[in-house]
């Protein structure tokens, strides 16, 4: 029997994932041991293939579970803003696009080990995907607004990124 303080754990949105398939340590290079992070109005990923929950390795030799997309045909990134997190020194760093402009991603394949992905599917439906809750299809053709993104690591294409600026805060 569950113990008194267990709460159910339904829920209404629960659906089939789209591959049920978990793999070993999927990445040759090491991915950083924190994530960085990606808010945008607008992602678009063209040709893409979920090939489901994988684990990566970080620098410091931990594991962790992501979902591991590979977008072949480029990526379009709507008012860029990425961040790091530097734990060590307290800053955060930002990469910003100029606003209203569209950061692209080309020149072959981008695999993205992602954590956490939520935004407005389609521009119309909020979801949240990450490895306890996988994304119920894979389609060739994802389109988010208004999306943050939880990056583990990212390796492939070239990123391009108009009007960009860099700065620090506390």
């Amino acid at each position: 029997a569950p113990s008194p303080s267990a709460s159910p754990s339904v829920d209404p949105e629960d659906c089939p994932a789209a591959t049920d398939a978990e793999g070993g340590v999927d990445n040759q290079l090491l991915v950083p041991d924190d994530p960085w992070y990606l808010e945008a109005s607008s992602l678009t990923l063209n040709g893409a293939d979920y090939q489901g929950i994988v684990q990566v390795r970080t620098a410091s030799g931990a594991t962790k579970k992501v979902l591991k997309y590979v977008i072949n045909d480029g990526t379009v990134i709507g008012d860029l803003h990425q961040i790091v997190k530097d734990k060590q020194s307290g800053k955060t760093h930002h990469v910003q696009a100029a606003k209203g402009s569209d950061s692209t991603i080309t020149d072959g394949k981008t695999v993205m080990y992602t954590e956490r992905i939520s935004g407005n599917l389609l521009g119309l439906i909020p979801v949240t995907f990450d490895p306890e809750h996988p994304p119920p299809l894979n389609i060739p053709w994802i389109y988010f607004t208004k999306v943050k993104v939880t990056q583990a690591g990212q390796f492939g294409g070239t990123l391009t990124v108009p009007g960009l600026h860099q700065y620090v805060t506390d």
